[in-house]
């Protein structure tokens, strides 16, 4: 997917998110928005959303020094959904299809987007309101199919909280197939996205093999990223890719993809053919 003239906007409105919340200086914050606004000016319009996203996160971080700065935000996060997980665990045992279920669940777990929005509202309503609907794009059969005939399926992991939901999305897939799982996370910190640390911290270690992309954009960019990477993601026999940064990456890529996010701006929203905020399950076939 490549970069809309609607995407500029909203990468500034991100940038001043950041900077606000890694400095209080109020003259390095208007620096860093120059910067920024220098970096947007000049964009190539055969970026995808992701490449410009990993070089204003950069330029945050380089000139306020702070290289985290939503590391609170983070365990938060984490802990809000921990905190959940009881409540949906029982959802799942008394579902007529906990694999269905699992996917909703951890497709609900994609509102948690400090790229989108700093305030992303109640998780567990948000849940509730994905479980009881219908999937917006629904390839759920191919899901269920392609789990059952795979060997090593890859999770290209997205935000953190959501990984919650993602890890109880692998011990229902876990159910359904023999296979062993890779759970990927960025390389670096940037936003709110899953590092190896956050991973473990939630206990996806204990289901999953943990690698990471490599480098520092918040998404997997297949130009920029590790060998081993790469590797994993090519040769895996299923993958599953998380979130809506993830899906502006990958939606060109050359091999099969399962795409679970919610729908949260209106150029992915055409892209996919689906409504403003819809849960999506989309299988991409490469062509």
């Amino acid at each position: 997917m490549r970069i809309n003239v609607e995407c500029l906007p909203c990468f500034v409105r991100q940038a001043l998110l950041t900077v606000r919340c890694a400095t209080v200086d109020d003259a390095l914050q208007l620096r860093v928005m120059k910067e920024v606004g220098r970096l947007v000016a000049d964009v190539s319009p055969d970026m995808c959303p992701p490449d410009l996203a990993e070089q204003i996160y950069g330029i945050i971080s380089s000139m306020s020094g702070n290289a985290d700065p939503y590391v609170e935000e983070k365990r938060s996060a984490n802990n809000l959904v921990l905190g959940l997980e009881p409540e949906f665990r029982d959802v799942l045992e008394n579902s007529d299809d906990p694999l269905l279920s699992a996917v909703k669940l951890a497709i609900s777990g994609n509102i948690i987007d400090l790229g989108i929005t700093s305030d992303y509202g109640d998780i567990g309503m948000k849940a509730r309101a994905v479980l009881s609907a219908e999937l917006g794009v629904n390839d759920y059969v191919s899901f269920r199919r392609n789990l059952q005939q795979a060997d090593h399926v890859v999770i290209v992991g997205d935000n953190t909280g959501e990984i919650v939901f993602d890890r109880m999305l692998i011990e229902e897939m876990s159910k359904v197939s023999d296979c062993r799982f890779t759970y990927m996370v960025r390389g670096r910190p940037v936003i709110n996205d899953v590092t190896v640390e956050d991973a473990l911290a939630v206990g996806i270690d204990r289901l999953a093999a943990i690698a990471d992309t490599g480098g520092g954009a918040p998404a997997l960019v297949l130009a920029r990223c590790s060998d081993e990477a790469m590797n994993l993601f090519m040769s895996a026999d299923m993958v599953i890719s998380k979130g809506q940064g993830n899906y502006e990456s990958l939606s060109d890529a050359p091999r099969d993809i399962f795409f679970l996010l919610l729908s949260k701006c209106d150029v992915v929203s055409r892209e996919l053919d689906t409504t403003l905020g819809a849960a999506v399950l989309k299988h991409h076939v490469a062509m």
